[in-house]
């Protein structure tokens, strides 16, 4: 396995420990607390539960970090799965798939990357463009909706 990026530094126990702290944190988390809400939220009459993926988990490229890239992709796939949820439970469950959002780490990394380098990359997407989505789908989405956000262009929405 020499060569390989996710072997990453430091011993194996540290590793295993890291990606289950990621796939904890990005995919099993959100799944207990989808678990948790359910029934509270359908007593109440239903709402909207909105997963926040990652570009990271769409598609078949290599990705740096295939722990979260597999979390991030599982979490698309739950989302998806229980779109069935708007029936059972007046529960709409759906995702927000975005790439690299201008928050403050991405801005250090856009700016320290070279013109050349920038030009080759999508433009980061602004952090009120994802809230914008979040809110549509709050209001509007249909469950099992996953949508796709790609900086510098317009959200793309696969709905069931």
């Amino acid at each position: 396995m020499t060569g390989v990026p996710w072997t990453g530094r430091g011993s194996r126990r540290h590793r295993r420990r890291r990606w289950a702290g990621t796939i904890n944190l990005n995919l099993t988390a959100p799944m207990l607390l989808s678990q948790l809400v359910l029934d509270p939220m359908r007593e109440q009459g239903g709402g909207a539960i909105v997963n926040m993926a990652s570009s990271g988990g769409i598609g078949f490229e290599s990705y740096g970090s295939p722990e979260y890239g597999a979390a991030k992709a599982g979490l698309i796939r739950f989302t998806a799965s229980l779109a069935s949820l708007e029936r059972s439970h007046a529960v709409r469950m759906m995702c927000v798939a975005p790439d690299r959002i201008g928050l403050s780490r991405a801005q250090a990394q856009w700016e320290r990357m070279s013109a050349d380098e920038r030009a080759a990359s999508r433009p980061l997407i602004p952090p009120a463009e994802v809230v914008s989505v979040v809110l549509s789908l709050i209001h509007e989405g249909v469950g099992g909706a996953v949508v796709e956000m790609w900086g510098g262009e317009q959200p793309v929405v696969h709905a069931p």
